[in-house]
């Protein structure tokens, strides 16, 4: 068996401290720009669509079933045009993602209430995420032997991703626009309804679409970069049980933060 046939094994140490460190500093230096009561430290990260979507996609995609389909096309293809076609997916997916929350948040003069109904429901969705994301990390065996168990949780995106690359890829292609549609609709279909697609739902429906839209967009871009330049490598030094606790942390920190930036 060779060595694309098997996902690639974890080491939970250089990068995923590197992740945990990225995501300590993300929410210090906030912490350290904002002074006074709590509504003046959150009420900034409340605001800022964008740092909340750039962090939170990325830490989403990290280590995600796209992130692993960008990797495995991007070796047998050129890798320009599965970035061209991954990012297409990408951001045609966020600014839906974005136009649907805004649709949530934009309610008929005759329903509407003095309580933010939008906004309780992307701070619902997003305390949600972390949550799940802290359980699903917690859940993940911390023996490096369970964790390379094939019916373990932590390859259970790679596997999904293989399977749907050889399913749908089964000849090779040489024509660009047909790599750039398979790239394209690849990852769009694995991207519906994932929980990075229903994040930005919730936080087009809270803070501002275009600060949202932009970081999202931006976060799912170097996300994709680092896959396609070397996402099979790179995955041997993720520990996905600590980038779920990160990913969990930062859901919750926005959603806390955006619950006081309601008021």
């Amino acid at each position: 068996m060779n060595d694309s046939e098997n996902p690639p094994d974890r080491i939970p140490y250089p990068l995923s401290i590197a992740l945990v460190l990225c995501g300590c500093a993300l929410v210090f230096s906030l912490i350290a720009f904002s002074k006074g009561n709590p509504a003046a430290l959150l009420g900034p990260i409340a605001k800022s669509g964008f740092t909340a979507a750039f962090s939170l996609i990325f830490v989403s995609e990290i280590g995600d079933k796209t992130f692993f389909i960008a990797a495995l096309l991007a070796m047998q293809y050129e890798r320009i045009l599965v970035l061209l076609g991954s990012m297409g997916a990408l951001s045609l997916m966020t600014v839906l993602s974005v136009i649907i929350g805004r649709i949530f948040n934009s309610v008929p003069a005759q329903f509407q209430t003095t309580v933010p109904i939008g906004e309780y429901a992307a701070v619902t969705l997003l305390l949600f995420f972390g949550l799940k994301s802290i359980k699903d990390a917690w859940d993940i065996p911390s023996d490096p032997a369970k964790a390379g168990d094939k019916n373990g949780n932590e390859l259970d995106e790679y596997a999904e991703a293989e399977e749907l690359v050889k399913e749908k890829m089964s000849k090779k292609l040489t024509n660009p626009l047909e790599i750039l549609w398979k790239s394209f609709s690849l990852i769009f279909f694995a991207e519906w309804g994932d929980r990075s697609m229903l994040a930005t739902i919730a936080l087009g429906a809270a803070q501002s679409p275009w600060g949202v839209a932009s970081g999202a967009i931006i976060g799912h871009l170097i996300a994709t970069s680092i896959a396609i330049m070397g996402g099979a490598f790179l995955s041997k030094y993720i520990s996905e049980k600590l980038v779920g606790y990160v990913g969990g942390v930062l859901f919750i920190v926005f959603a806390v933060a955006t619950f006081f930036g309601v008021f």
